[in-house]
């Protein structure tokens, strides 16, 4: 079972799943942090992407991940500091990142879209990990 199945129904239904990862709109990525901090789910991090029905462009050097686990970290403690330094980064990501013109630079299947009217950002998609407490070996 995936990690984020966790997750209350009404952050799943706003989900874009993409076969295993699951995505989210930049508008709703700090609510499913938040959310997966209240259930204990320590957040991996994430990447950016573009998924469309024919094609998906990961921006994977674009990611907002937080530091490993340190020793001695409680899960807790861990959780609550893997959603902070997660939000952290993603925020930064988006205030200091023109994420469009990466995406156009690298992929040329997202330059023939926009080239064709496509509005590329309606396709933008935020990837998040997380773990859970049963992994847990401390």
């Amino acid at each position: 079972m995936n990690e984020e199945n966790r997750l209350p129904k009404a952050i799943l239904d706003k989900a874009i799943k993409n076969g295993n990862e699951f995505g989210w709109r930049q508008s709703d990525v700090s609510e499913v942090i938040d959310t997966a901090r209240t259930l204990n789910l320590v957040n991996l991090g994430g990447q950016v992407q573009y998924h469309f029905p024919d094609g998906t462009c990961e921006l994977y050097w674009l990611s907002f991940d937080p530091t490993t686990r340190q020793q001695n970290e409680t899960w807790t403690d861990f959780c609550a500091r893997s959603a902070i330094e997660c939000q952290e980064k993603f925020q930064s990501l988006i205030l200091q990142t023109n994420i469009e013109k990466e995406a156009l630079e690298n992929f040329d299947f997202l330059k023939n879209k926009k080239e064709t009217g496509i509005e590329i950002s309606d396709f933008l998609t935020f990837i998040l990990y997380f773990d859970d407490s049963e992994t847990d070996k401390h």
